[in-house]
């Protein structure tokens, strides 16, 4: 999974479903409670969410590492090249990328990256408070459904954990609080994605560390299905400097 490849509020999950295989789940957060609702967002949350990038902040270079879902592959991220330059292919099923891989992997590459715009996707006249300590509050959101066809936005939840000394947020995660039918043959028990990121240190922002998305249900009411994937991120790099492909 990639951030480019991320479809709020739940394309990503059902596409997962669709294609998924029968392994343990990770057993699933307890619920939690409501502490406090406010109305309007506090400011220091609003304007933390004003600047927030799921896929972390622009200029940054990375290399992703993709386990689950039938992936196992290596991919370096340099915004510098233009195109579907950007991405590099590393390694696949643990060996190393051979020059044919690398060339079809890099003809399937969009010319542009999609940003997964989360924050526009919250419904922002009120907000819960479900944790709550001096370093950190994790504020919780409906989501706004994104046109007439978007069913599913009323089952989902997305959790923002704010760490008050950076103003950045830690972790944030997007969940359905109910179980419901993605489809008439496919029904989702849990689809759950979550962000976790880095803390600002010595001039570096907050920066990705992992993202996970785990997917659990039903297909033809009679067939259970359950799909982890993970993408982990390191050897981050500031390149923000334009720069031409070799």
């Amino acid at each position: 999974m990639i951030f480019r490849r991320i479809a709020f509020p739940l394309l990503a999950a059902v596409s997962l479903a669709l294609t998924a295989c029968s392994e343990p789940p990770p057993p699933p957060p307890p619920p939690a409670p409501v502490l406090e609702t406010l109305a309007p967002p506090p400011a220091e949350l609003s304007t933390a969410l004003d600047g927030f990038r799921a896929e972390g902040p622009k200029g940054w270079a990375f290399t992703q590492t993709t386990t689950g879902g039938g992936k196992d592959r290596v991919e370096r991220y340099n915004p510098r090249l233009p195109g579907p330059d950007r991405w590099t292919l590393l390694a696949e099923k643990g060996a190393p990328a051979t020059e044919e891989q690398k060339q079809r992997y890099r003809q399937s590459r969009p010319t542009f990256d999609a940003s997964a715009n989360l924050a526009g996707q919250l419904d922002r006249a009120q907000v819960e408070v479900v944790a709550r300590s001096p370093e950190r509050t994790t504020y919780q959101f409906r989501l706004v459904p994104q046109g007439e066809k978007d069913r599913t936005a009323v089952h989902m939840r997305a959790r923002f954990t704010l760490e008050h000394a950076s103003h950045t947020f830690s972790r944030v995660e997007l969940f359905n609080a109910e179980p419901f039918k993605a489809a008439s043959s496919l029904t989702i028990q849990e689809a759950r994605t979550t962000l976790e990121y880095s803390p600002p240190t010595d001039g570096r922002p907050a920066l990705p560390r992992e993202v996970s998305m785990h997917v659990s249900g039903r297909r033809f009411w009679f067939r259970d299905f359950t799909e982890t994937v993970v993408s982990r991120y390191s050897e981050h790099e500031n390149v923000a400097r334009p720069a031409t492909a070799p």
